[in-house]
């Protein structure tokens, strides 16, 4: 993003500290993890050896490449690597795997290839463990060191981010809810999310139930809105007016994922149904 900008890194817990930036970066002992809005130059240190990345999301490897560049290993999920070796994966799948005009890309899923060098489910270090978070992607994971500090990429949000991204990104919201159910019996200090201030274990636990009772209000909003059958076009624009979404191209493509998300997992709890009518595509909702 164009306001990522070098920082002080600010220690956590023992050997654990944060960036803080527009979407925060870690370091412990030799690992970076996520340096999306946090470059080499800016970490300042020739001691990295291992890139760990929570997630696919160009916002959080962005710079990876530089560490990689000078030695350092990239480790991501194998289901997140394709994003980061191809990041228009990202983008064509916002499209419907078509090339969507520049203009319509978000800045988060725009950026610098990298290669994977090894997986998380392959790699193991006693000071540092991995948990599958699964939801915002598929791939999605957390890392806790042994200072008790969770890097939690997007898994959560803090309670005061809200106020600008009032319809959390998540490709499965049903996924993301068991993710955030297993967050809270981890046992952690403290959580570094991927947006906001450094919480504490109970901060955290507020912010996991908040952010469940957000996608579980989504879900009522929806039902509400597909009280009589909507199309897919009428449904985006009821629900972002609803949420006094921000408007533009590219938030339009994330809303519509993110809306087809909630769509998919309401008809998986027999809450909704579609119909397809002269090749319009209708949502409603099931009494």
């Amino acid at each position: 993003m164009a306001d990522c900008k070098k920082v002080e890194p600010v220690k956590v817990a023992g050997n654990s500290y944060i960036l803080p930036a527009m979407s925060n970066a870690g370091l412990f002992k030799g690992y970076v993890i996520d340096p999306g809005c946090v470059s080499y130059k800016d970490v300042g240190r020739n001691d990295i050896h291992t890139v760990l990345l929570t997630h696919g999301h160009n916002d959080h490897f962005r710079h990876a490449h530089e560490f990689r560049e000078r030695g350092a290993k990239v480790i991501a999920s194998k289901d997140d690597a394709l994003l980061v070796r191809t990041p228009e994966v990202n983008v064509r799948g916002l499209f419907s795997w078509a090339k969507p005009p520049i203009e319509m890309i978000t800045p988060y899923f725009q950026g610098n290839a990298c290669e994977i060098d090894l997986y998380i489910e392959d790699w193991r270090d006693s000071s540092v463990r991995s948990v599958p978070l699964p939801g915002h992607t598929l791939g999605q994971y957390g890392f806790i060191t042994e200072d008790g500090v969770f890097y939690s990429g997007d898994a959560v949000y803090a309670p005061d981010i809200w106020s600008k991204y009032k319809l959390p990104y998540s490709i499965d919201p049903d996924l993301c809810r068991e993710s955030l159910l297993k967050m809270k019996a981890l046992d952690f200090d403290y959580v570094v999310p991927g947006a906001g201030k450094v919480m504490t274990r109970a901060e955290a636990q507020t912010a996991t139930n908040h952010h469940i009772a957000q996608l579980d209000r989504v879900d009522e909003i929806i039902l509400k809105l597909i009280k009589e059958p909507v199309s897919t076009e009428g449904l985006v624009t009821l629900l972002s007016n609803e949420l006094n979404l921000y408007k533009s191209l590219n938030n339009y493509w994330l809303t519509v994922v993110m809306l087809k998300g909630h769509l998919s997992s309401l008809i998986g709890r027999g809450k909704a149904a579609y119909r397809l009518d002269n090749y319009c595509m209708y949502w409603y909702r099931v009494a």
